[in-house]
């Protein structure tokens, strides 16, 4: 999919796979994790932390941090979040790992930071303005301004869906530069082109990796975007909880999640066992016949 496809034609093309356990998705992906470079792009909120009615309170667990950790002696690893890369380098610190950013506006990859999309600073100042002048009819909502875009959070308050999105709509018709992305109890304005698929595609095009299998796993509606480039590179795309998706697997939540990371570590370990105990024989063999 290209990048200028919009979050409605994914929206569109939606199907529903049926519930899979991380053991059953690994077993099918046996035959490529043994002969394959591996790629993995990850989500976040949702994915590998849970949800709280205050983004700022997210966190990643340690174990699972640790698993990422190892898990990248043998593969390569890219977060691809909504939250700007300051944002995701907090959750992640002390660690220094590939972020796709800001709905995929911005990237640090192998530690060079770019933009991948234009940001229009006039605008989005004015934007920020705008709703800090005119939210006050919904004192309920939480207004999150990010480093790129501005998130109108109704975690707290679902039943509020249909005037935040009301409001939301009335943003974009005074700043046209920005587009609006529909989360988990939020309605965010991002610049417009960012999406997670076309960072992904950019990063598989621009850092060579044809050679590598690409695996994503996200929850929400804005990782459909990444599914579909996923799809298309014949790679593996996961659907993290309900609702509709052009996923091909599916994780019930962060918990299996956690459980497929652990196992594809386990698996990489060994696969790492098995040559090197292969590696033994065939040097013993060597030393025999050399003996003879």
């Amino acid at each position: 999919m290209s990048a200028q496809h919009s979050d409605q034609d994914v929206e569109d093309s939606l199907i529903v796979p049926s519930p899979l356990l991380a053991q059953v998705i690994l077993t099918q992906l046996n035959p490529v994790i043994y002969s394959h470079k591996l790629i993995l792009f990850l989500d976040i909120d949702g994915t590998i932390s849970e949800f709280h009615p205050d983004p700022t309170k997210n966190i990643i667990k340690d174990e699972t941090l640790n698993t990422l950790k190892e898990l990248q002696q043998y593969i390569e690893l890219v977060l691809i979040t909504g939250r700007s890369i300051a944002q995701a380098q907090k959750l992640i610190y002390p660690f220094d790992w590939n972020i796709a950013g800001s709905h995929g506006l911005e990237l640090n990859y192998q530690s060079h930071l770019s933009h991948l999309i234009d940001l229009n600073s006039e605008q989005f100042e004015l934007l920020k303005n705008y709703i800090t002048e005119h939210s006050a009819q919904l004192p309920q909502i939480r207004i999150e301004k990010k480093d790129y875009s501005v998130a109108l959070h109704f975690r707290e308050h679902p039943h509020l869906e249909d005037l935040v999105h009301t409001f939301a709509l009335d943003c974009l018709t005074h700043f046209q530069a920005f587009e609006l992305k529909a989360g988990k109890f939020v309605f965010e304005l991002v610049p417009k082109g960012a999406n997670k698929g076309s960072a992904i595609q950019h990063i598989h095009q621009q850092a060579h990796l044809s050679d590598h299998y690409p695996i994503f796993i996200g929850d929400d509606l804005t990782d459909e975007a990444g599914f579909q480039v996923i799809n298309s590179l014949k790679g593996c795309s996961i659907k993290v909880g309900t609702g509709n998706t052009v996923a091909q697997h599916r994780l019930e939540n962060v918990t299996q999640v956690q459980a497929f990371l652990t196992e594809l570590l386990t698996l990489f370990k060994a696969q790492q066992q098995l040559l090197e105990k292969s590696h033994v024989k065939t040097h013993c063999v060597i030393k025999s016949c050399e003996s003879t």
